[in-house]
C-alpha cells in the first residue's frame, strides 16, 4: 500500500510539472497568453452573434444569442482544443520522455487536464461576464452542466489518445484528422438544438456524442431546455469506450513513443 500511495504522488507531481511546462509553453510568461483563450471564444461568440442577429435570429431556447452560442461555441473549443493538442503532445516533449519516470501517460494527461482546465476557467468567465451583463440568468441546474462537460473531457481526451498513437506511425495524420473534423462544427449543435431539427436530421446526429455533451450541457443551463432527445447513456458510454481504447493504444505504443 505504502509503494502504490508513493508511486501515486510521484506521479501526480510528474504530471503537475507537465501541466506548468505546457502552461508556459502555449502562453508564455505574460498574461496575453492567457488572455487570447478568452478573447478566442469571445471572438467566435460575438461573430454570431452579429450574424444571426442581422439576419433576424433568435436563440431557440428564449433568451440571450450570447448565452447560447457561449454554451455551444465552448464545449466545442474543449473537445477541438484537446482531441487535437493531444496528437502532437509526445512529440513535443520527446526530451523528457528519456527520464523513467516520465510516461507517454503523464505527457498526454498533463497537456488535457491544461486544455480543459483552462476552458472551463473561461467558461465560467464567461458566464459570469454575461451574468454581469445582464443576458445571462442563474444555471438552472448545474450538476447537468457539470455532467455534461467533463464526459465531454473523458471523450475528448479518448480521441486525442487515439489520435497520439496514429501519430507514431502516420505522422501526417493531424492534417487529416483535422480535415475530418473540420465539418463537425457545424453538426454538434452549436447553431442549432436537438427539438429545433427536423426528425430525419435529428435520427443521424444523435449518434454525434459531441452533439449529445452540448445538448446535456444547455440543458442544465436553460430551464426551457428540452431534454427529450438526450441519450445520457450513449454519451458515457461512448466516452468510456473512446477512452478506453485510448488508452489501450498508449499503453501499446509507449516503448515507440519513447524512440520517436
Amino acid at each position: 500500500m505504502n509503494e502504490l500511495r508513493q508511486a501515486l504522488s510521484v506521479q501526480g507531481r510528474v504530471i503537475y510539472a507537465l501541466i506548468l511546462r505546457e502552461a508556459l509553453a502555449k502562453y508564455g510568461k505574460s498574461h496575453i497568453g492567457y488572455l487570447w483563450a478568452v478573447f478566442e471564444p469571445s471572438l467566435q461568440v460575438l461573430v454570431l452573434v452579429t450574424i444571426f442577429s442581422a439576419l433576424g435570429r433568435q436563440s431557440p431556447v428564449g433568451g440571450d444569442l450570447a448565452v447560447f452560442f457561449t454554451t455551444g461555441i465552448v464545449p466545442w473549443l474543449i473537445y477541438s482544443g484537446i482531441s487535437s493538442r493531444l496528437s502532437g503532445a509526445l512529440g513535443a516533449n520527446q526530451a523528457l520522455l528519456s527520464y523513467p519516470h516520465v510516461t507517454p501517460f503523464d505527457v498526454l494527461m498533463g497537456r488535457a487536464l491544461l486544455e480543459s482546465i483552462t476552458m472551463l476557467v473561461v467558461f465560467v468567465l464567461l458566464v459570469a461576464l454575461l451574468q454581469l451583463m445582464g443576458k445571462a440568468l442563474a444555471v438552472y441546474d448545474l450538476f447537468h452542466v457539470l455532467m455534461g462537460l467533463m464526459v465531454l473531457v473523458v471523450f475528448s481526451t479518448g480521441v486525442g489518445m487515439i489520435n497520439s498513437a496514429i501519430r507514431i506511425y502516420f505522422d501526417s495524420w493531424d492534417k487529416l484528422f483535422s480535415a475530418f473534423n473540420r465539418p463537425f462544427y457545424f453538426l454538434s449543435g452549436i447553431f442549432f438544438t436537438a427539438a429545433s431539427l427536423p426528425p430525419q436530421a435529428r435520427e443521424y446526429l444523435q449518434w454525434n456524442p459531441i452533439f449529445q455533451c452540448v445538448e446535456w450541457v444547455r440543458s442544465g443551463f436553460f430551464s426551457t431546455y428540452q431534454n427529450t432527445y438526450i441519450n445520457y447513456s450513449y454519451a458515457v458510454v461512448s466516452s468510456i469506450v473512446m477512452v478506453l481504447l485510448g488508452l489501450t493504444l498508449t499503453q501499446y505504443t509507449r516503448h515507440k513513443a519513447r524512440n520517436l
